[in-house]
């Protein structure tokens, strides 16, 4: 018996697939001559280019990479691996360092987009961050470019950080462009700002500048030198608005250090009632206020009865408190109070006056 059973033997002939009629369709199509039309649309990425459905594929880079370069752009263009479009728009072709300013791009390589500075000399450059660079440029106070030794242009504003070039943040109190400090947070402490518009060499000490002058540079009207323990004199200083010069007095004191005649007029009425010896020179210990224009007056001294709680003492050059001169109030001489050796011995000097009785001062 063959290879068909009996059951298949008795059972006829089988019906044809539909996968085989398939095949013999397209077959006879063949044979026929005539193509079989199939439902085209996107295949990104299988190598081939269709016009029709696609601007370009991913695998075919003369379907796109010219795209920038048509525009007068200096890259190559790219296509989209998912969607098969190219990327050619302007914000895809901007590539800063391609020598084409474009996009949001001040300018890039010599491409200025035809700017110059504003004063109509020196030279505008580019920098590598494809913003302008102006240190070429001569400064301008007024033309709202930031340059040489101007610290602001009175006339330029800022809504955020966006809006301010270089180490500058915005600072939206002012609504101005400052420089930026710890943490990229707004620098306004006047030590961050130099003296040289007021031929002063050292340093601001003290205060935080204030808004910025029709001169392009920030008022110094809270700026000043208190707090370095030297006594500085009348100076004058550029503020706000108009940038002209203010005159400043000269400090009182400053830590340690105290104007003499200020200081013994301080001391006297708290240490003794009535001066009765016109050689006596008191002084005493005193703090100096937060602007070094004064005194810090102490609240719990009563005047004539606690000189010790405020350190009254004989100044340099006041009759020797040994001797129960009249007049002369039984107080230390001041320098005793930083010799120890001199307040046991009770040191004083005599007076250079070359004359006879000898007079004792304290040293």
């Amino acid at each position: 018996m063959s290879a068909l059973s009996a059951s298949d033997a008795g059972a006829g002939p089988r019906p044809i697939g539909r996968g085989v009629l398939l095949l013999l369709a397209l077959a006879a199509g063949v044979v026929a001559g005539c193509p079989l039309e199939l439902d085209r649309g996107v295949s990104c990425g299988d190598g081939w280019w269709d016009p029709d459905n696609e601007q370009c594929d991913p695998r075919d880079p003369a379907s796109y990479i010219n795209a920038c370069r048509a525009q007068g752009f200096a890259v190559d263009a790219e296509c989209d691996p998912e969607s098969c479009e190219v990327r050619a728009s302007e914000a895809d072709c901007t590539v800063c360092g391609d020598n084409v300013a474009s996009g949001d791009e001040e300018c890039d390589g010599n491409d200025l987009r035809g700017r110059g500075c504003e004063a109509g000399s020196g030279v505008l450059r580019c920098t590598d961050a494809c913003t302008f660079d102006y240190d070429g440029c001569p400064e301008v106070c007024g033309d709202e470019v930031v340059n040489g030794t101007e610290e602001c242009e009175p006339n330029l504003s800022c809504g955020d950080d966006s809006d301010c070039t270089g180490d500058r943040v915005c600072y939206q109190l002012f609504g101005e462009c400052v420089a930026a400090g710890e943490n990229f947070a707004p620098n306004l402490s006047c030590r961050g700002y130099n003296t040289k518009a007021i031929g002063i060499s050292k340093g601001y000490v003290s205060g935080t500048i204030d808004r910025c002058t029709d001169e392009c540079f920030f008022g110094r009207n809270n700026c000043g030198f208190c707090g370095d323990d030297q006594l500085d004199g009348e100076y004058s200083d550029l503020v706000f608005p108009s940038g002209e010069p203010v005159t400043f007095p000269a400090e009182v004191c400053d830590g340690a250090q105290a104007q003499p005649e200020l200081l013994e007029a301080y001391c006297e009425p708290l240490c003794i009632d009535e001066p009765t010896n016109s050689d006596v020179v008191v002084l005493c210990d005193f703090e100096c206020n937060a602007d070094c224009t004064g005194f810090a007056g102490p609240s719990d001294v009563v005047p004539d009865q606690n000189p010790e709680a405020i350190g009254c003492c004989l100044a340099k050059g006041s009759p020797c408190p040994n001797f129960d001169t009249e007049g002369v109030p039984n107080f230390p001489c001041c320098s005793w109070l930083d010799n120890p050796k001199w307040f046991e011995d009770k040191k004083c000097v005599a007076a250079d006056t070359g004359q006879i009785p000898i007079t004792y001062v304290c040293p």
